[in-house]
């Protein structure tokens, strides 16, 4: 996950959904591409000491979010990786089911999931889903 400059509720939100996966084996990488972003910084220090899961890196200069995530996919240890932006909310199980989806057909490589578009009080305002292609 990286995150620039959005507010530090969807950043809180977006790490809480993650944390509160019931698939626990992860970690969580986050990139800060913006060094002046001090409170998000401060925020995600405190998150590393509490949960051994999250590790910090910190851009020295904006690098964008397709640089940033090269380097979380380079420093990634696990065998899958999940993608996140600062602004999403992950459900529950939706690392529990990748993983078992990947895990059961390992002639696949990339798995995706449907999107709800929510408002800032989390109704949901639109729902975008994505054809289903099977092999």
């Amino acid at each position: 996950m990286s995150f620039y400059n959005e507010p530090l509720q969807w950043i809180h939100s977006s790490i809480q959904s993650i944390l509160e996966q019931t698939f626990k084996d992860f970690e969580l990488i986050i990139i800060c591409d913006n060094a002046d972003n001090i409170e998000g910084l401060e925020y995600i220090k405190g998150l590393c000491k509490s949960d051994s899961r999250i590790s910090l890196i910190a851009n020295d200069t904006n690098l964008g979010p397709t640089r940033s995530f090269n380097i979380a996919i380079a420093a990634a240890q696990g065998e899958y990786i999940a993608r996140m932006d600062a602004d999403d909310i992950a459900l529950p199980e939706r690392l529990a089911k990748q993983v078992e989806f990947l895990d059961n057909n390992p002639h696949i490589s990339v798995c995706a999931t449907d999107a709800h578009i929510i408002d800032d009080k989390g109704n949901i305002k639109r729902r975008n889903r994505y054809k289903h292609k099977r092999e």
